[in-house]
């Protein structure tokens, strides 16, 4: 048992012997090897070469890139601040006003009148035409100072503005939100609403016309509507009265014009007529008309009533002369038959009528007539001399049953 233990003592203590060995050995190969590292020579020089030489690529590189980077950024956000600033400014409505302003100042009148509201003036009326409104326009703002200013209206939602020429206001335009093509950003979109315009008509006109005449105003026929008075009887009418009846004269009114209007004024053939207009009572005026289809017949048959009348004067025809001119029962007959007997001439012989003229010629209807009528009577008084005896005989004619009479005389 003894030996037994000693044994295992033995092998025990061996194994320790030769750990220790083994651990001895590593210290003295370590030991040697640090002793080779410091005795051999270190290149410091090239290792510190090969350390700046990284670091001066790697740096550069680095401070590039940096670089490139912030310029790329600052670009980026340059460029997206200026589009930002760019779409915000297009998103004031000041823009689209500027744009709906140029039109006015070019005069664009159908881009006006396109943009015209329902409920705005000027408008188109019975009497007016396209081209008279966009004269009246063109006048409005031709030769003026423009300008535009927000109106008193001005909303952020509706902007409104007002237009001045030389100082007068004369359109408003209004703006609103264009919901179909909105801007970048969430900004709002801008588009012209509508065109109002401020002034309103003025311009009226007053006419004076037989009662069967036709009156245009501006190419307009008017009718009835527009005879703003009762038929006025000129006073010639009771030259005629108890065998005719004189058209008179009435009024007509029309209001709510752009422009001075255009008066025409036809006969009761279709004869235009001249028009007078007088500023002191602001009437347009037309007489009775000058055109008759028979005039060539009743000039020559008021020059031989006349002339027939003067010799019965003169006593060189006799009364009964004239009853061919008459009608039946006629008062002038009576009146010239009763006043013959007062009349003294002096002998004469060899009675001529020069010089006929007639001096006025009026239409009242187809059926009555005013002629004034000049001549001149040649006698041959004693010894040859010859004396002028000038005649003005102002006659009232009526057609009766078909034929022409003098029934009264104006002296």
């Amino acid at each position: 048992m003894k030996k037994h233990q000693n044994v295992a003592a033995s092998k025990t203590e061996n194994k320790t012997n030769i750990r220790e060995t083994n651990i001895r050995k590593t210290s003295i190969r370590e030991s040697n090897t640090r002793k080779n590292n410091l005795r051999k020579p270190v290149n410091r020089k090239a290792s510190k070469k090969i350390s700046i030489s990284v670091f001066t690529i790697i740096l550069p590189i680095w401070l590039i890139l940096i670089t490139v980077f912030i310029c790329w950024f600052y670009g980026k956000a340059n460029s997206y601040m200026v589009h930002y600033e760019e779409v915000y400014q297009l998103s004031l409505p000041e823009h689209v006003a500027e744009e709906v302003f140029a039109h006015f100042k070019d005069y664009d009148i159908n881009y006006i009148l396109d943009n015209m509201a329902e409920t705005s003036v000027p408008r188109i009326s019975g009497f007016e035409s396209e081209d008279s409104v966009i004269t009246y326009i063109r006048n409005m703002l031709e030769g003026k100072e423009l300008t535009y200013q927000p109106s008193n209206n001005f909303s952020d939602s509706m902007p409104t503005y007002v237009v001045e020429a030389d100082g007068f206001v004369v359109a408003e335009f209004t703006l609103c939100k264009d919901l179909q093509n909105p801007r970048e950003f969430g900004f709002a979109s801008w588009q012209l609403k509508e065109i109002n315009y401020y002034t309103e008509p003025f311009e009226t006109v007053n006419i004076t016309a037989p009662t069967n005449f036709n009156v245009y105003v501006n190419g307009i026929l008017l009718d009835d509507t527009y005879v703003c008075s009762d038929e006025v009887q000129p006073a010639d009418a009771s030259y005629v009265q108890d065998y005719a009846t004189i058209p008179g004269n009435h009024d007509f009114y029309v209001a709510d014009l752009y422009l001075e209007p255009e008066v025409r004024i036809t006969d009761m053939y279709d004869e235009e007529v001249t028009v007078t207009y007088d500023e002191s009572t602001d009437f347009y005026y037309a007489g009775y008309s000058d055109q008759h289809p028979e005039r060539d017949e009743l000039e020559a048959f008021a020059i031989d009533y006349t002339s027939t009348f003067a010799n019965v004067i003169s006593r060189d025809e006799q009364l009964t002369s004239l009853l061919p001119f008459f009608p039946a029962n006629s008062e002038l007959y009576d009146s010239i038959s009763r006043n013959t007997s007062l009349l003294f001439f002096d002998p004469h012989s060899d009675t001529t009528i020069d010089n006929e003229e007639i001096f006025d010629f009026i239409t009242y209807s187809e059926d009555v007539v005013y002629i004034e009528v000049y001549l001149e009577q040649n006698m041959t008084m004693g010894y040859n001399d010859i004396e002028v005896v000038p005649t003005t005989a102002r006659l009232y004619c009526v057609r009766i049953d078909g034929e022409w009479k003098v029934v009264s005389m104006r002296f």
